[in-house]
């Protein structure tokens, strides 16, 4: 598959991003063929050093947390408050499709690489922005990062806990991965728009708007006019045979049942809970919304749950054809047969032969290919003196900006 051509082979981006979010949309489009600059200024992106506060390496040819969302890019380093470096940017976009970009904008505005500014200059470019809030209101020119302007001004963060829990700690990057798909979106929208128009546009999305919209069903059901209770009491869920239990080996398992007045029935059989068949207290949704119930039943599956243990009641549910899930450690996922099965875990080896378990992009194509293998994102700048090269500057050029600072 790995020679098969690529979906978005000829397409040029520029990437001038730091952290999760814009730079996973870069590696998404790499992974589908594009042509991806990363832009870096001297010093580095500081997502390149977060893998020592989890004991993960950081050196540049083993560096598999900054690796994960820069894979497949060719790496620049340019110094954009000299005039030299920023040529270079400028010239890099006169030969680009699309600019991803995470800068404030206050601070692209000041040099002169807003998209009104660039549009002149480069009228198909498709402008993409990112920001942690939004680029309206009191809050756009904050600095907004994934657990703060995603997890926790979304209300995911307490909401999604139970009554009396600690804020739920999110893994790194997870609210920026999945703002990533919504920027990516765009991007793609505006470059089948541009196939037929011709012209480029400006797009923005932000931390704060994806998690609204990734938690859409939550806005409305948190309204008074609903009840509006959240977090929720994790003994008397709204609906038990949509909850989380735990088994008699300490691990959890999880029901996912919607309607529960087809699906009582059921778990209650394959559980060995018939006593409770006819009970009207249970068989019905709306009489035990009405009398309040849900605790009585809750009670009653979690004593029946601590009896088996996770691994015997998955075989329960599977065999009755139910919704369920063992409540996995992210750990367990790097060796999951199902993960394996469809390619979506790599066994990926650095050059200095550590080998690490990484996500790939799981997007799979019938018509197109995917890369065979993640590509290990090297140091700083490390691609900075080819790429000046094909841009023209010679040699000597190269070496006399380096001396000067302008790149790196």
């Amino acid at each position: 598959m790995g020679t098969m051509k690529l979906p978005l082979e000829g397409i040029r981006v520029v990437e001038l991003a730091t952290h999760v979010a814009v730079p996973m949309v870069g590696r998404l489009l790499a992974d589908w063929g594009a042509e991806v600059i990363k832009v870096e200024n001297p010093s580095g992106d500081e997502w390149r050093i977060l893998g020592r506060n989890y004991g993960v390496p950081i050196n540049e040819d083993d560096n598999p947390v900054f690796t994960m969302p820069n894979a497949g890019k060719e790496l620049v380093a340019l110094n954009l408050k000299s005039a030299e470096g920023k040529e270079v940017l400028l010239k890099l976009l006169d030969e680009a499709d699309i600019f991803i970009c995470s800068v404030r904008m206050k601070s692209m505005q000041k040099m002169g690489l807003d998209y009104d500014t660039l549009k002149k200059r480069v009228p198909k470019l498709i402008y993409a922005h990112f920001s942690g809030f939004g680029p309206e209101g009191p809050d756009a020119e904050r600095p907004g990062l994934d657990r703060a302007a995603y997890w926790a001004k979304s209300g995911a963060m307490i909401d999604f806990s139970s009554i009396g829990d600690h804020p739920i700690n999110p893994l790194s990057g997870f609210g920026d991965a999945t703002t990533s798909t919504m920027l990516l979106s765009g991007i793609l929208a505006a470059l089948l728009a541009r196939g037929k128009t011709g012209e480029g546009t400006f797009l923005n999305t932000s931390l704060y708007g994806s998690a609204l919209w990734y938690a859409g069903i939550g806005v409305v059901l948190c309204q008074e006019q609903f009840g509006g209770q959240f977090p929720k009491d994790a003994d008397n869920p709204p609906r038990p045979l949509a909850h989380f239990y735990q088994c008699q080996d300490d691990e959890w398992i999880i029901m996912v049942s919607v309607d529960h007045d087809k699906n009582f029935p059921l778990v209650a059989k394959a559980m060995g809970l018939d006593d409770y068949l006819n009970d009207p207290r249970f068989n019905s949704s709306k009489t035990m919304d009405a009398e309040g119930h849900g605790r009585e039943l809750t009670a009653i599956l979690q004593q029946r749950f601590r009896t088996k243990p996770s691994t015997e009641w998955a075989e329960i549910f599977a065999a009755n054809d139910l919704v369920y899930e063992p409540v996995y450690h992210v750990k367990d996922t790097v060796k999951d047969p199902q993960a394996l099965a469809n390619h979506y875990i790599s066994n990926v080896t650095m050059p200095n032969g550590l080998e690490v378990s990484m996500s790939t992009n799981p997007v799979q194509f019938s018509a197109y290919g995917r890369k065979a293998e993640v590509q290990h994102a090297g140091g700083i700048g490390c691609d900075t003196d080819a790429v000046l090269a094909r841009l023209g500057y010679t040699p000597q050029q190269i070496a006399q900006m380096k001396a000067d600072k302008a790149v790196k």
